[in-house]
């Protein structure tokens, strides 16, 4: 029973890599095309500025954003392939160095696969830019579970030390930082001058920037409120709760210079992040409490 669930451990990795490859036969055309749509239809919802704009302003806001739609759906799809790739190898490999290193390898290897399958679609291309692009996202996927063997570590021993207040501070001013980069330097002539050289429309394109920005922040400002209502409230329920509450209110706040028709939205993307966090989280808290009370019977 035990070789089986071996082997069906690495059916969601395969399916997921199957979905990538699926992804990558679409010709340039096809996939443009979707992508366009789906980034045209994100804006419209959750950017008023976007909403409001003419049509030449929303066409140059998803010509500018669809590239980077385009890489960061790229980092999606790897960061939940090394999990997968890590989930399905846990069984086999006893060393936690030794699981990472082989799912980075098999990370890398598929990522390169799929590069070269994308030589053969037309009008597509294989970049080793691109591999590097993928395996980003998994080194984003490695450095979040670290985070969270880190934060579950911490929170068994208690709520001191500057080690705990340094992440949660560098991660607020961070997002802080995200929030209000297009506001600042946007107003600069300077700065205004030179975006200009390179993206003919900026002077139109900064208020919907400047909210996709924002968006961006409000989710990391809901991550960071998860890690800290972790590091600081012993009560897990209590915990959860003040780390959403915490997410509304710094949402809100960031949001409002903005008005009103940004703040559902803002709070929507930093319930979001705050979400995700606790979604990951707590499989591995509840998986470390499992183990801690294993050896506890077995040491009695």
């Amino acid at each position: 029973m035990k070789t089986i669930r071996k082997y069906l451990l690495w059916i969601p990795a395969l399916l997921w890599y199957r979905l990538i490859w699926n992804f990558s036969a679409q010709p340039a055309s096809i996939s443009g095309d979707l992508s366009d749509r789906l980034l045209w239809r994100l804006l419209a919802l959750l950017s008023p500025a976007f909403s409001a704009g003419d049509f030449s302003v929303r066409n140059a806001a998803v010509e500018l954003l669809s590239f980077f739609e385009r890489k960061a759906a790229h980092m999606f799809l790897y960061f939940t392939l090394i999990l997968l790739l890590w989930l399905a190898l846990v069984p086999l490999l006893r060393s936690k160095g030794r699981q990472v290193l082989v799912s980075a390898v098999l990370c890398t290897a598929l990522a390169a696969l799929d590069e070269y399958h994308q030589t053969m679609v037309p009008g597509r291309s294989g970049q080793v830019r691109d591999v590097l692009i993928d395996l980003s996202g998994a080194a984003l996927a490695l450095l979040l579970v670290t985070l969270i063997q880190w934060s579950i570590r911490r929170r068994k021993e208690g709520p001191r030390g500057l080690s705990v207040r340094l992440p949660v501070l560098a991660g607020t001013l961070l997002s802080a930082g995200i929030a209000l980069f297009p506001a600042s330097f946007s107003s600069l002539p300077a700065f205004s001058r030179a975006a200009q050289r390179f993206i003919p429309a900026f002077s139109g394109l900064a208020p919907v920037l400047r909210e996709v920005c924002l968006l961006a922040a409000c989710g990391l400002l809901g991550c960071c409120s998860a890690l800290s209502a972790i590091l600081r409230i012993r009560r897990l329920s209590l915990a959860a709760g003040g780390s959403f509450l915490a997410a509304i209110l710094l949402s809100a706040v960031v949001s409002a210079p903005l008005g009103r028709a940004m703040a559902v939205p803002a709070v929507s993307l930093a319930l979001l992040g705050c979400g995700l966090f606790w979604t990951f989280w707590l499989p591995g808290f509840i998986s470390s409490r499992r183990k801690a009370r294993a050896d506890r019977q077995n040491r009695a």
